[in-house]
Order: structure tokens, then sequence, then C-alpha cells
């Protein structure tokens, strides 16, 4: 199974399923990518098995990375769980007949690359409907290897208690990149205190955007950031918010959606996908269109009004958590399948659009193809201007 070593959804969903993993299912190793140019926090509560590795991603070229990383993966039968391009280029690479290859298509950012290297993936995982339905649509006849299984968080021993109080608590928990709308968070701030609504903001996660949205809202008093160490921590502190936002630009089914939501915190999204509507619901919280957050606002502000519907979507959102997304349950469906690897085994077929893809890995080739792309450039400008 490969996973990143980072904070972030990715890197929650694996945890998450190993801690869920039945011990007499498989032999696993864990490879963890470790990118040397990341300037954000790493996951501190990964559990390192004997057998599992953190494997170092920055200053290496593709082909020698690729090198490195295949002679991590035995040529013993059975499975291999990718989520990133990494592994699945040194899959190309380096041929392992023995592995049938899962790939999860996590949103709709990781479409193009199972469009990209179906050649090298076996079977399809999506826990987005609407990524489900555009993976049947890109990938004709590949529909019985094409599998829609939600995933899950643990479910919270103690439940919390709602208390009303004058100010409203919003959490927003997710890599602090552009795309996921870290910097609406302060326009959206600013709509309600005109509206007249009282609203204290935690910003909780890392990432490369950290630095910068700190610095701009340093002056407003009802911002606070931290970055929690573990999953424990993560839980005690969104007990105490009210409402989780999300204005994000590209999601699947966010692991922090689920955990807010399993101890009552009603979300806002933006739909950042279709497929988003089917957990979040009328009756557990309100999506709006991306980028609009004038409804952002108005979503905010109708909660802190009308604590009874807060109260009320709070205890739904801890009922569908229960029942939809616990991850015991989930967790096994995933390995049910992982079970059935002999099943997809496919026998590997190659095209045209492999063969550049493959070439694109030899440093001569793109030593070539630079020179004549260059000389061509050069010609045409010449003659245009002749």
């Amino acid at each position: 199974m490969f996973s990143q070593y980072l904070l972030g959804g990715g890197t929650s969903f694996n945890r998450n399923m190993l801690a869920c993993f039945p011990r007499d299912y498989f032999d696993i190793r864990n490879i963890y990518f470790n990118p040397e140019n990341w300037n954000g926090a790493k996951a501190l509560d990964i559990e390192i098995g004997p057998s599992d590795t953190i494997f170092s991603v920055g200053n290496e070229s593709v082909k020698a990375s690729a090198k490195k990383l295949a002679g991590l993966i035995s040529e013993r039968e059975g499975a291999i769980v990718s989520n990133l391009e990494t592994e699945l280029v040194c899959l190309d690479i380096h041929k392992n007949p023995a592995k049938t290859v899962f790939f999860i298509c996590h949103d709709d950012g990781f479409i193009p690359l199972a469009v990209k290297y179906q050649s090298v993936i076996d079977v399809y995982i999506s826990h987005n409907a609407a990524v489900h339905e555009e993976l049947q649509k890109l990938l004709g006849g590949k529909n019985k290897d094409i599998f829609f299984i939600q995933h899950g968080v643990k479910i919270p021993e103690v439940e919390r208690s709602f208390q009303a109080s004058p100010c409203l608590k919003i959490v927003f928990l997710a890599r602090h990149y552009k795309f996921k709308g870290i910097y609406d968070l302060p326009v959206i701030n600013d709509l309600l205190v005109k509206r007249g609504v009282q609203v204290d903001w935690t910003v909780l996660g890392d990432g490369p955007e950290r630095a910068a949205i700190m610095k701009q809202v340093e002056h407003l008093p009802n911002f606070r950031f931290d970055i929690p160490q573990t999953t424990a921590d993560v839980i005690k502190i969104l007990r105490e918010q009210d409402v989780f936002i999300l204005p994000s630009r590209a999601d699947g089914l966010p692991v922090a959606l689920l955990e807010s939501m399993s101890v009552g915190c009603v979300p806002v999204l933006a739909n950042f996908s279709e497929g988003i509507r089917k957990v979040v619901t009328d009756d557990i919280g309100f999506v709006v269109p991306v980028g609009e957050n004038e409804q952002f606002a108005d979503k905010i502000a109708t909660l802190s009004a009308d604590r009874e519907l807060l109260v009320r979507l709070g205890k739904n959102c801890i009922e569908k958590v229960k029942r939809e997304f616990d991850i015991n349950k989930q967790a096994m469906e995933y390995f049910n399948l992982y079970k059935r690897y002999k099943e997809f085994k496919k026998k590997r077929r190659s095209g045209l659009s492999d063969l550049r893809r493959r070439l694109r890995y030899n440093d001569l080739f793109n030593k070539v193809d630079f020179f004549i792309r260059n000389f061509r450039t050069r010609f045409f400008s010449r003659q245009a201007t002749t």
C-alpha cells in the first residue's frame, strides 16, 4: 500500500484503513512517500511497522527513483494499492506480473491518472459517486473493474453535548492550498461582520499557503491556527466547533468532513463535486456554488440565528456517519475487494499512447525531442519574420 508521509486527507484515509486491517488477510507492506521539498508538517501518528518504508522523493530523476521504488515491491503474488502517480510510473517502467494493481481515484484531479495509466491499473475504486460515474464514461468496457466504495472514520465513543453560545464556532480543516478555498475565509468573515454575525474561526492543518493566510488575518482577533499532531487531537478540537466549512474547488469525500460530522459539526461546503450532494443532503448541511462567498455567509448566518436548526442538523450528522461511514465496516469492503486480486489480474496490453508515455522516461529521447522542438520553433519563427 502506498501513501504520503504528510498531514492530509489521503494520509488519513490510509491510516484509518490500516487501523481496521484484519491481520489474517494478508502480509502487508506500507510505503510512505516523504517529499523532500514539502514545506509542511509530517503525519506524526502513523505507526511504522517492521516491514514498512519511508521513501524520500525529490532530487532524483524519475527513472532513478522508479528503480529504487521497484526494489521495495515484492514479486510475491498479491495486490498493490496505489494512490499517486509516483508508484504508477514505477509500475509502468518496471512491470510486476505477480501483482494486481488497485487505484484509489480520490477526486476529479485523479481521473487523468486513471485514464493515462489504464495499461498499468487493473481495478479502480472511487468514494465519490460523481467520480465513479465519470470513470465509467471515460473507461469504456471496464465497468466490471470500477467500484464505488465509500470510506469512513472511527466513530467517537462519547457524543458531544450541544450548548448554544452567542458566538458561532467555525472550523476549516484541509491542506492550506489556494484551491482549497483558504483565502475565502477572511472574505466570508467580512461578510458576516457586515451582517452582525459573531463567529470564531479555527483553522487547522498545514500547507504552502499557511504563512500567507496567517499574515493576512493577523489583525483579526477571531482567527486562530493550529496543527493537531494526532487524530485524537483533531477530534478534541472538532468537538468544540459548530460548523465545518470547506470552500474547496476540488475534493472527493474529505476525511475531515466525515470526522467533523461524526461529532456534530454542520457542514457548509462548496459544490466541488456533484457527488458530495449525496453525502451532504438538506437534512445534514449546505452545499453552495463554488466561489459564492455571499451564499456561504448566508448559510452561516442562518445557523447562527436558528440554533434549533444547528442542533438538529448536528445530530443528523452524527447519525449519518454512524449509519454509513463507520470505518470498521467500510474498511472491510476495501479489504474484501483486495482479497479478490486473482480475479482481477489482467494481461498487459500496450497501445501507441503507452509507447509515447514510456519514451518520456528516457533521458536521451527527451533531449532529442527538445532539440527537434526547439529547432522547429526557431525555424518557423524565422519564416514568419521573412
